[in-house]
């Protein structure tokens, strides 16, 4: 079958008849010329174009070939073409190529070259088996294209990528140091509690606020769940903690409603005082937020929240307390909003559970569906009568993230706070 006067490879074709003038575009060679004619069209006129025999000696090279990997024509001729290969490409990526031409099928893939110089350079190869007259291959004809600017740039976004992790390793250990990541932190005011925070990037936009009053009679505890994630979300958590401290530290501000809604007020003029209005609409970042504060000897408790609950388990019954369908900042960010506040008598062997919506919404389980609000209520229901809350962090974490979550990708940053009352 003669190839079509309009197709894009007749000049190649005719070219490499020189070569082989053996060969005739019959209709066993259909597959090879399809793939040579992408080729060409991807990369004509600048092609590289290297031959060797079954056994991998360079019968004949161009010199736009030669001169990509820093040699003369000359010098490469009766050489193994293994003089040009690096160490540089991943582990069988050769075996795969053998194995293909030997089969008699054409491949393509980016290889990673040394020149003369032992220079790293990239060409983008197609391998073409070619028979002989009696139809077993006795050359492999390469056509490539030197596509090392494109090496260069992926070692520069992958530079660049390196860098960010550095940096955002950094940044969560500054939010380590800050926040009670460690239950440690968190048991110093609460002996027997908990903490599961599972940050969906390396940042996270979750955090966890734990602080004594300045008078040294309350003891607050804070989970929030900020707008976004990863960096987003983690710069937007080190705002949040450093205002919590200034309104509760520093102006002695106790009364939960209150702290929240002065939250509030120091949001905006954060974002008012940094200009970061865009299109006449300013930045509508937020977060959601449960707040309690505890008498000293952890018989009372008052709280508040902005679209975050709190739950009380005591004596096997589940209570829940709906907080502010309102988010601190958000939507209402240059508004003043007000905010309830809920007082509640605690009971020894009370248990009372903190969390953000990551812990809901994590995708998971045979059907990868939500966990949701019911298996959350469950799977504590299962578990609050362990003394330990040690315990119960390692149960309630090999349901929710061993069985159900396994091995898919964090939906959302996830924190779960559980505290037990003691006698």
């Amino acid at each position: 079958m003669p190839l079509s006067s309009e197709s894009t490879i007749v000049p190649l074709w005719h070219h490499l008849q020189q070569l082989y003038p053996h060969l005739t575009p019959v209709t066993a060679y259909l597959p090879l010329l399809e793939a040579l004619e992408s080729f060409y069209q991807d990369y004509h006129p600048e092609l590289l174009i290297v031959e060797t025999d079954p056994q991998g000696i360079i019968t004949y090279v161009n010199e736009a070939f030669a001169q990509a990997a820093g040699y003369q024509a000359g010098e490469l001729l009766g050489q193994n073409i293994n003089i040009l290969r690096s160490d540089a490409n991943e582990p069988g990526y050769f075996r795969d190529l053998w194995n293909t031409i030997e089969r008699g099928h054409a491949w393509r893939g980016k290889i990673k070259n040394r020149t003369k110089d032992y220079e790293l350079y990239q060409i983008d190869l197609l391998v073409l088996p070619i028979q002989g007259p009696d139809r077993n291959i006795y050359r492999y004809l390469g056509l490539a294209y030197d596509v090392t600017h494109k090496l260069e740039t992926e070692k520069a976004l992958e530079q660049l990528r390196t860098d960010l992790e550095d940096s955002l390793r950094y940044a969560r250990r500054i939010q380590r140091a800050i926040f009670p990541t460690k239950v440690n932190a968190l048991q110093k005011y609460f002996p027997e509690s908990f903490l599961l925070a599972n940050g969906r990037d390396i940042v996270s936009g979750d955090f966890c606020w734990v602080a004594r009053s300045p008078m040294g009679n309350r003891t607050f505890l804070a989970v929030a769940d900020c707008t976004g994630h990863g960096i987003p979300g983690g710069l937007l958590t080190m705002i949040g903690y450093n205002l919590l401290n200034q309104i509760v530290l520093y102006r002695g501000i106790s009364v939960p409603h209150q702290i929240l809604a002065e939250l509030h007020k120091g949001l905006r003029e954060y974002f008012v005082q940094e200009e970061m209005e865009e299109g006449g609409r300013f930045v509508k970042d937020g977060m959601e937020i449960v707040l309690c504060s505890f008498d000293y000897g952890l018989t009372e408790v008052q709280f508040a929240g902005a679209n975050r609950p709190f739950w009380l388990i005591r004596r096997g019954e589940l209570i829940e307390y709906k907080t502010d369908k309102q988010p601190i900042g958000g939507e209402n960010l240059m508004e003043d909003v007000e905010f309830r506040i809920f007082t509640v008598e605690l009971e020894p062997e009370d248990r009372i559970y903190l969390f953000t919506d990551g812990i809901t919404d994590q995708f998971g389980g045979p059907q990868d569906k939500r966990f949701g609000t019911p298996r959350l209520r469950e799977a504590l229901l299962e578990i609050w009568q362990e003394p330990s809350m040690t315990r119960q962090r390692a149960l309630f974490n090999n349901r929710w993230k061993r069985e159900w979550m396994g091995d898919r990708p964090p939906t959302d940053d996830a924190t779960l706070v559980g505290i037990r009352i003691l006698e």
